[in-house]
């Protein structure tokens, strides 16, 4: 067993949200899953996830009851693997405060495994470098490495090969999640092989790098969206909503269904959030968030 330094009071750590700039499907690998070339960006909106030392077994307590606490949970799944990698005998308890909401395309799930990967790093003395939780993290879901690097980055591959890019800055931005969800797989599925590199030509890349924010809100794009257009027709009628409140662009997130607005400015945000509010129970304000 690594030896545990100090017995700490515990920790608690937020647990950040991410939104997709970008996602172009490039091709269907052997295993089944998909090659991406996609954009993620970290943004405001948070769960809080609190971390302390227990005798033996791992506990998740969670204020969503929709959250299951075995070992179907991405926080469970993440203190597995620590603990038989390091072979510790320690227990732990994890009591999860949610405000993303679930099955959004936001990568709640992801960012709460994150948020545990670090806390019990910090937790057990286990000195892992961001590599090593990234290697523990892609056990867990494709998203975690990302979450764990936060920022503006380019995830390739499955989500697993990171780059890290200029920070994308912008503070008016409104998600709705709809009264339903979209299957992850459902979606890929119904991406047709014309839809690959569907966006191969978009210049997203050059905005971000030159700083060009605007122009970076007005190139967001999501193939999953197409195909996720094709079951949930609603997801128009949702980025239509927020055109029509005075947002710049709007994108689906993910393989969905949260959808995003950008706003040019926080009175025009603040003027369209009431009227929205209106229609959709399920909606958020939040800003870009960078390391």
């Amino acid at each position: 067993m690594k030896e545990i330094m100090k017995k700490n009071k515990g920790i608690k750590l937020n647990s950040y949200a991410k939104i997709n700039l970008f996602l172009d499907v490039i091709n269907k690998r052997q295993d089944g899953y998909h090659n991406i070339k996609s954009v993620m960006q970290e943004i405001d909106l948070h769960d809080e996830v609190q971390i302390n030392d227990n005798e033996s077994g791992i506990i998740i307590s969670c204020d969503n009851y929709n959250i299951p606490l075995d070992e179907k949970n991405t926080c469970y799944k993440a203190a597995m693997l620590i603990k038989e990698k390091f072979n510790i005998n320690l227990g732990v308890c994890i009591s999860i405060k949610k405000t993303i909401p679930t099955e959004a395309g936001l990568a709640g799930g992801s960012g709460n495994a994150a948020a545990v990967i670090k806390g019990l790093n910090k937790l057990w003395n286990l000195g892992m470098s961001i590599d090593e939780m990234k290697e523990i993290g892609i056990k867990v879901g494709a998203d975690v490495p990302f979450c764990l690097t936060g920022g503006t980055c380019l995830c390739e591959g499955i989500g697993d090969k990171i780059t890290e890019l200029k920070s994308f800055k912008w503070d008016n931005i409104i998600i709705i999640k709809p009264n339903f969800s979209i299957s992850t797989p459902l979606a890929y599925k119904n991406v047709t092989d014309k839809e690959y590199n569907y966006y191969e030509n978009n210049k997203i890349l050059d905005y971000i790098n030159n700083n060009d924010y605007r122009n970076t809100c007005m190139s967001v794009a999501n193939t999953l969206e197409v195909a996720a257009i094709k079951l949930c027709p609603q997801i128009s009628l949702i980025k239509d909503d927020l055109i029509s409140s005075g947002a710049i662009s709007s994108l689906m997130t993910g393989s969905g269904s949260s959808v995003y607005g950008f706003y040019d400015n926080n009175a025009l945000m603040l003027a369209a959030y009431g009227e929205l509010t209106k229609k959709y129970n399920k909606i958020f304000i939040t800003e870009t968030a960078n390391n």
